[in-house]
């Protein structure tokens, strides 16, 4: 029953749709469905009688009494609603529907459906598509978990370009040649033929092009467009064991859905046409790593182990137990391993390494030895933690003691004793030696106090002593330290509270690389909230234009002086590429009084850039590429629910499911510094306390989604160029106000560190540099590497001006 639906004009129908009956539920539950599926087609008919009603009398929107429409007053609903959940009355209790739509769907579906300004909750990325526990799939378990809509629509669009360049790659791929590939080919799609974005679509233009063989290059789109859809369905039903549970009991009716821009109208496509079969799915509802996944940032595997310690110490452990899934076992044993740390412990049976951590098989990369300790030699344990760098992408290494620890009690008493170590029957005595430095240390600062004092000091001096030795002895490992593409940590494992302490970096890191490294400076220094960001306006004219047309926009939005608008044209450019979160409610065109299609509207949940290669990652890139506007504004809320999910998974009191995990673990990173930042400032209450981690969490999470960003080479050649500005923004929850906050103040020696480590790595993780200081940070690059400055703008034009010597002078 779908086909004939499918290829139905792209007008509003009746809910009826692609598998017939729907499957699964009960009369409430359908009753309930059926109603919002009917109020969202009732209100996509004003809409489409609004859109034609505007066009032929060529008004611009007028207020909302005048369009009679049924559109809201947010300021209104704002004052009514103050009562909501966390306060933040632009994010209302208990939704109608959640949507996923195309970034660049020309109009947001508010307007699309005349909903409620709060009704629906909003993903969008270009190409209304995902997989398998990314921000998109996290994004909508979220949603699911804590508001529980019952519709989850999937929302394609007519004449698609994301969709459109998948066909064409695929044409050209065919050698298909067609004077309609010009549309979309203009110079970006040799760029992207690699992009994992397009490859996710590629399944639906195959699709297309073996129904319609031999329909021109619209048919095909169109078709490719719709098979989007289930192919979107299809991947949320097969990974999200949340959409597949809600469905199969009938709490949640997934349907299909198709928007033409230039009618406004609606179709619904209904249930997928193979929704029952999927209700048996019952996919896992976590995952275990495998080769196939992208590497963890060391920062994000900090705060994992973090998390997961404090599960433990909690009471709340048992992550490590994969029994009874034969799926999981099966991933584990035939996936390979992409572990997300390195752990060096002790051998002590006391300190399982797995279990307190909390971590699953396939997350860590344990080295174990009786006081965790370093040999003087090369050997084994170094040649294995260089195996987990350069072979398994491994971003971090942690080096973990633990409180009375045998070796370092017998290092403590041999010193005391002035035992000679090497008379000591077997290869005990040499264990010892590599341990004895850390304890003549300890023994010489308190030399009155007990054995258990100078114990537990030596034990924290033996973790750094490790570290060094670790740097000293691998140049693998000091190679990556030194760019900045790896990290090396301390901790103390409590064997009687479970507890870590985080000890952080060697405090001589910077001497031991021979470099400065502002990056670690950055990271480890207090964050001064946004009074220290930089170029709030804008360096181009482009850039200030669209800084300001947005600035200005927020002010009528929040005086109400904002105006209802229709899409524009299908082939305008759009200024702005906007990184929001999922979790408000407001329309974001809406909340800048922009057109409808002038800027791209990315959201998810938390505003996280994700990881590379990964489906929100790549719609970013893609639109950068694609469109080249002069300005990403990564748009923050200041009392977003992620926030605070991630600072309680961060303290262990919360373990969501895979794919949610996905998304807090991007964030637990600010979480993590914003508490750690928060906790030594004693003169606050315990009220005041929380209130500064969770403003200090949302800053920082909005530089780190930058940071991600800035790694990426498509973001960083049109930084450098002057072409693109990141630029940061912080929404009031309660009144929609809008404060913008330039740049990130690090942002040179972010991209800086990404071109020394691509220079670096150009042959491979097994690259290793001389160990030789640096007479300045990023010596390798050379002085007249155009990576090093950014280009100087005249506020005049805009493009960047090159200084006199042909590079791009400092600003």
């Amino acid at each position: 029953g779908s086909a004939q639906k499918m290829h139905a004009p792209p007008s509003v129908a009746s809910t009826s749709g692609g598998s017939g009956d729907f499957c699964g539920g009960n009369g409430a539950d359908d009753a309930l469905q059926d109603e919002v599926l009917f109020e969202l087609l009732e209100g996509n008919r004003k809409y489409v009688r609004w859109l034609r009603d505007h066009r032929q009398s060529g008004d611009g929107g007028g207020d909302a009494e005048a369009r009679g429409d049924g559109m809201c007053d947010y300021l209104q609903q704002i004052e009514e609603d103050k009562i909501g959940k966390n306060r933040a009355p632009l994010r209302p209790v208990q939704p109608k529907a959640l949507v996923i739509s195309c970034s660049r769907s020309f109009s947001p579906m508010d307007h699309v459906f005349s909903a409620d300004a709060r009704a629906l909750i909003s993903i969008r990325v270009c190409g209304y598509t995902c997989t398998g526990a990314d921000s998109v799939i996290g994004s909508v378990e979220f949603a699911l978990a804590e508001q529980a809509p019952p519709v989850l629509m999937v929302v394609g669009n007519a004449r698609n370009d994301v969709v459109a360049a998948a066909v064409a790659l695929v044409l050209q791929r065919r050698q298909c040649a067609s004077p309609t590939l010009k549309q979309v080919s203009n110079g970006f799609l040799k760029e992207l033929k690699n992009s994992s974005l397009i490859k996710l679509l590629e399944d639906a233009a195959e699709d297309a092009l073996q129904q319609q063989p031999d329909g021109t290059f619209d048919e095909i789109v169109d078709l490719a467009c719709r098979m989007n859809v289930w192919r979107t369905i299809e991947t949320l039903h097969k990974h999200s064991q949340i959409v597949c549970a809600a469905a199969a009991e009938g709490s949640l009716r997934v349907v299909g859905a198709y928007f033409d821009a230039q009618t406004g109208g609606v179709l619904i496509m209904g249930e997928h046409p193979s929704a029952c079969e999927f209700t048996a799915l019952n996919p896992s509802g976590d995952v275990v790593r495998t080769a196939g996944d992208q590497p963890v940032p060391a920062e994000e595997a900090h705060a994992m182990l973090v998390s997961g310690n404090n599960r433990y110490a909690n009471g709340k452990g048992g992550l490590t137990v994969v029994q009874g899934d034969d799926r999981l076992l099966k991933q584990l044993s035939e996936g390979g391993q992409n572990p997300v740390s390195i752990v060096m412990g002790c051998a002590d049976s006391r300190a399982p390494i797995e279990i307190l951590f909390d971590m699953r098989p396939g997350d860590l990369f344990v080295l174990r030895n009786a006081g965790n300790t370093c040999p003087h030699n090369q050997g084994s344990l170094l040649g294995s933690a260089e195996y987990s760098v350069t072979r398994l992408h491994t971003k971090l290494l942690v080096v973990a003691g633990h409180t009375k620890c045998g070796a370092v009690t017998a290092a403590i008493q041999a010193v005391r004793k002035n035992k000679d170590l090497l008379s000591m029957s077997g290869s005990i005595g040499e264990l010892l030696i590599d341990i004895v430095a850390a304890a003549k240390r300890a023994i010489d600062e308190l030399p009155d106090s007990s054995l258990a004092e100078q114990v537990k000091l030596a034990t924290r001096y033996n973790v750094f002593n490790t570290i060094r030795k670790i740097i000293q002895g691998s140049d693998i490992i000091y190679t990556g330290v030194k760019v900045e593409e790896l990290q090396l940590i301390g901790a103390v494992y409590n064997i009687f509270s479970g507890e870590i302490e985080w000890l952080g970096e060697h405090p001589e890191i910077e001497k031991l690389c021979g470099r400065e490294m502002p990056m670690h400076r950055w990271n480890s220094t207090p964050y001064n909230t946004v009074q220290s960001w930089d170029n709030k306006s804008g360096r181009s004219a482009r850039a200030v234009n669209a800084i300001r047309m947005m600035e200005d926009g927020n002010t009528r939005f929040v005086t109400g002086r904002w105006h209802y608008k229709s899409p524009t044209g299908l082939d305008v450019t759009p200024s702005v590429i906007v990184l929001g979160g999922s979790e408000y409610r407001v329309p974001i065109e809406d909340l800048f009084d922009v057109d409808p299609g002038r800027i791209i509207v990315q959201r998810v949940l938390g505003s996280v850039a994700g990881m590379q290669e990964r489906t929100a990652f790549s719609s970013i890139e893609y639109s950068i590429a694609r469109w080249a506007p002069p300005v990403l504004l990564v748009l923050v809320e200041s009392s977003s629910p992620i926030i605070e999910a991630a600072i309680k998974q961060l303290r262990g009191q919360y373990l969501p499911l895979a794919p949610i995990r996905v998304v807090l673990n991007h964030v637990m990173v600010s979480a993590l510094r914003a508490v750690q930042q928060a906790e030594k400032n004693s003169t606050l209450t315990s009220a005041g306390q929380e209130l500064l981690i969770t403003q200090l969490a949302t800053e920082l999470n909005c530089l780190y989604s930058m940071e991600l960003l800035l790694k990426s080479k498509v973001v960083r050649e049109r930084v450098l160029s002057g072409e693109l500005e990141l630029h940061a923004a912080i929404m009031d929850s309660g009144t929609g106000k809008v404060r913008f906050f330039g740049e990130h103040p690090r942002q040179m020696e972010i991209m800086r560190a990404a071109e020394l480590r691509a220079k670096t790595y150009s042959t491979g993780l097994s690259a290793t540099l001389p160990r030789e200081d640096w007479g300045c940070p990023f010596e390798p690059l050379g002085d007249d590497d155009p990576a090093l400055v950014l280009p100087n703008v005249d506020s005049q034009s805009s493009s960047p001006q090159k200084s006199r010597r042909g590079k791009f002078a400092t600003v």
